[in-house]
Parts: C-alpha cells; structure tokens; sequence
C-alpha cells in the first residue's frame, strides 16, 4: 500500500511480535485492554464502549451508561499486573544496524549528539520503507492472558453491534485485552533506503559495572540527534499505546439466512453466523470471521 504510512509501519514492526504498531499512538484512555471499537481505513483508532464498566458505557456519547438491555453483560478478566520495562530501539524489519565509532566528544557533537554519549548506532533500511520507535520511559505492559470471553461477547452481541455502529460492517470490530504503552514516544518512518537515523546512547552505571553495552540494552539512556528530521513526538505527559492486540472480527455480506448459511456449513472454526432482523418475520445474515491480533502476524489486517 505505497503512500499509506500507518500501513508500512504496522507491517515493519510486526516481527517484533508484540501486536498491532500503531504509527499514531493513540491515548490510553482511548484504548486500553477491555475498549472496542474499529481502525479505519488510515488505521486510525476509533474508540465505541468500554466493557470494562459496570454497566458497559458509550464512549461516542461521553461514556454514558448504555441500557441494559441493550447488550449481554461482560464479565471482564482478571488483569495482569502491570509489567514496566524500558526498551531500547524498535526498528523496522529489513534494517541494517551500524555502530559509530566516538573517539571524542568532538565526534558526538559533529553528529548533533549530545556530549556524554558513549556511543551511537546508525540504522537504514534496506527496503523501500523504514522506521523506529523510541520510548524514553518504561513500556508498560497490562491487559489479560485470555482472550476467549472477548470473543464470546462480540459472537453474542455482533448483530446489536451493527445496528449501533454501522462503521463496523465496513471495518469490523475489535477488542483490545493487550496494549504496551508509555508517555515519552518518539517516531520517524520514511519510504525509500537511503534514510538514515542516528541514536546515541549512554551506558547506565548498573549496566557498566555489569559489562553489559549492547545496543539492545535495557539499562541505556538514548539520544537523538539534535534538530534531526523526521521524528513525530508525543510528549504531552499522557500515556499512549505503541502496540495493541486482542481480537477481531470481521463481517461478510448480508444475505438470505438460508445462503448464509450454505456459505457457512464446513467452514473453518474461526467463522460463525449473525442473524439480524429486517422486520415482520424476515431476516438475513451473513458470516462472520474471527482475527487474532497478536498472534498471526502474517494474517492480521
């Protein structure tokens, strides 16, 4: 999808295997494990109801309580404590990585890093696209270890669901029950191999006495060069979603019940039928099918 950059970046920081990269990180007030809601075609986050409140409430409507008869209850899991760690660089996949050789301070300035650095790395693609993602804080990972009463719920409900939002018939819909988030994130994604991006690092004292200096570390401080181009900053102190998984499931075309359901008998376990109502006695259905985020990278749309 030349031109789409969410798109190029989602599919080069899959291999990192931690979900969905979201090139826009969204707020974690907006998407956190237990929000549904859809990703439009720019693969922007559109937040609809929080499950997790008792009873479920309509983001679209300020977060009001939305009537009980509206949906089945949730039940949500029991969390995962929150896990905080700092990473170093995630960088695109088909990146080449270069260490720099700073012989002085001299050589840190003349690449527009700061002074104490003890090191630096350069990093270039070797495709037509490139990216890395940078968190200054710790990447804080919460959500639940299973997914199963998501789904259960989105089976139950899909047909309210589409009565409700009719965006999801084009987008489908998604439950988050997975998201690494923090406060200080820093982008730069570009199309082309030529681009190149230099970061600087520090070795912490816990991590020198300790002989650890990779550039994976999680004990370095990281800089960037000063008054580079590129970078997208979200700095505003609010904690934003860098990845994101759960489940999803996407809708078919809706038809007479009886070839729905031809369509459906001996399909793959992963698909099942909704039923909506067109008034009187008629109805018609289509057939739905289930996404994992998270765990398919190759498939994950």
């Amino acid at each position: 999808m030349p031109g789409n950059l969410p798109e190029q970046y989602r599919k080069a920081m899959r291999a990192h295997r931690l979900g969905y990269a979201l090139y826009q990180p969204d707020l974690y007030t907006r998407l956190h494990p237990g929000i549904l809601g859809y990703l439009d075609d720019d693969r922007t986050w559109h937040p609809l109801l929080d499950l997790t409140q008792t009873p479920i409430s309509n983001l679209t409507q300020g977060g009001t309580p939305v009537p009980e008869h509206k949906y089945t209850p949730f039940s949500p899991p029991v969390p995962k404590d929150p896990d905080a760690r700092f990473w170093g660089p995630k960088v695109s996949s088909k990146s080449t990585e270069t260490t720099l050789s700073l012989a002085s301070s001299a050589d840190a300035l003349a690449l527009g890093l700061p002074l104490e650095v003890g090191g630096a790395v350069e990093y270039q693609s070797k495709a037509d696209f490139g990216a890395v993602l940078l968190c200054d804080d710790a990447v804080v990972a919460d959500g639940f270890d299973v997914r199963d009463p998501s789904l259960a719920w989105l089976k139950r409900n899909s047909a309210a669901l589409l009565a409700d939002f009719p965006d999801l018939k084009r987008h489908g819909v998604c439950v988050a029950t997975w998201t690494y988030s923090a406060t200080s994130v820093h982008i730069n994604a570009w199309e082309g191999t030529g681009r190149k991006v230099v970061l600087g690092f520090k070795v912490g004292a816990a991590a020198a006495a300790a002989g650890v200096g990779n550039a994976g570390s999680s004990q370095m401080a990281w800089s960037r060069v000063e008054g580079s181009s590129g970078w997208a900053h979200f700095v505003d102190g609010e904690k934003r979603v860098v990845f994101f998984s759960g489940v999803k499931v996407n809708y078919g075309v809706f038809g007479p019940r009886g070839q729905a359901e031809k369509r459906w008998r001996g399909a793959k376990s992963d698909k099942f039928l909704v039923h909506r109502m067109l008034g009187g006695d008629d109805d018609e259905s289509c057939v739905a099918e289930v996404e994992i985020f998270g765990d398919d990278y190759d498939e994950v749309k």
